[in-house]
C-alpha cells in the first residue's frame, strides 16, 4: 500500500517510532499533508528529547510563530526552569520584544537570574533595547536587581553607552552607586568613554571616588583608557 494511503493514526505511529529528530523532520517535509499532520509531533519531540533547543533558536532569531508553537506544547512547570529563564535573557539581549512578551505571558519569572546574562532587564539594558526595558519595567522587573555579569541594569546600560536607557532606569529609581565585582555604573561609563553618561550619573549623585572593579575607581578607569575629557570632568568633581 502506498505510504500516503495510510490512515493518519498509522502515520503518527510511524513518526513516533523514528529515533532521530532529523528523521521526523524529513518525514514531515515529504508533502503538505504530512507536514500538517506531523509538525506537532516534531515540536513535541524537540521538547522531550532535545531540551527545547528549537525554542532557544527562536529566541535568538525572533521567530515568534515557532516560539508560540513550542510554548503551547511544553509542560506548565517548564516555565520556571533554568532553560526558560535563560531564554528570556537571550530574547531580551537580542532585542526580540515579541519573544520576551510571549515568555512573560507564559509564566517565565521576569526577575530570574541566569549565570551568563544576569537577568532580562540587565541583558536588554546592555543591548540598548529601550522598548524591551520599558516593557520589563512595566511588567514589574526589579530595577535594582543585582547579578554577576552586569552587576545591575544601570551599570549594563552605562557600559553599553545607552544614555536614554540610563535616564529611564534612573527615573525608575535605579541606585546610582550599586557596586559589584565588576565595579559600578560610573566606572563602566568612564572606561567606555561615555562622557554624557558620566555627567548624568554624577548629577544624580554618583560617588566619584567609589572603589571597586578592575581599575579601582572611575578616575583610574578613564585614565587607563585615555579619555582625557572624562578625566578632567572627574577631577573637577573631586576625584583623586
Amino acid at each position: 500500500m502506498p505510504l500516503l494511503h495510510l490512515a493518519n493514526e498509522v502515520l503518527c505511529c510511524i513518526s513516533e517510532n523514528l529515533k532521530l529528530e532529523r528523521d521526523i523532520n524529513a518525514f514531515a517535509r515529504a508533502n503538505r499533508r504530512l507536514y500538517r499532520l506531523l509538525n506537532t509531533c516534531l515540536y513535541r519531540y524537540n521538547i522531550r528529547q532535545s531540551g527545547s533547543s528549537a525554542l532557544l533558536w527562536a529566541a535568538r532569531h525572533g521567530q515568534e510563530a515557532t516560539a508560540q508553537r513550542l510554548l503551547g506544547e511544553r509542560a506548565d512547570d517548564q516555565a520556571t526552569s533554568d532553560r526558560y529563564r535563560a531564554l528570556l535573557c537571550v530574547a531580551a539581549k537580542k532585542g526580540h520584544k515579541g519573544i520576551v512578551k510571549l515568555l512573560l505571558d507564559n509564566g517565565t519569572d521576569i526577575n530570574a537570574q541566569n549565570e551568563q546574562y544576569g537577568n532580562a532587564l540587565q541583558a536588554a539594558s546592555f543591548g540598548g533595547h529601550e522598548q524591551i526595558v520599558k516593557l520589563l519595567l512595566d511588567e514589574g522587573a526589579d530595577v535594582n536587581a543585582q547579578g554577576v555579569e552586569y552587576v545591575s541594569a544601570l551599570r549594563a546600560a552605562s557600559e553599553g553607552g545607552h544614555e536614554q536607557i540610563v535616564k529611564l532606569l534612573l527615573d525608575k529609581g535605579a541606585d546610582v552607586n550599586t557596586q559589584g565585582i565588576r565595579g559600578n555604573a560610573l566606572q563602566a561609563a568612564s572606561v567606555g568613554g561615555h562622557e554624557q553618561i558620566v555627567r548624568l550619573l554624577l548629577d544624580k549623585g554618583a560617588d566619584v571616588n567609589a572603589q571597586g572593579g578592575r581599575y579601582g575607581n572611575a578616575l583610574q578607569a578613564a585614565s587607563a583608557r585615555g579619555h582625557e575629557q572624562i578625566v578632567k570632568l572627574l577631577l573637577n568633581k573631586g576625584a583623586y
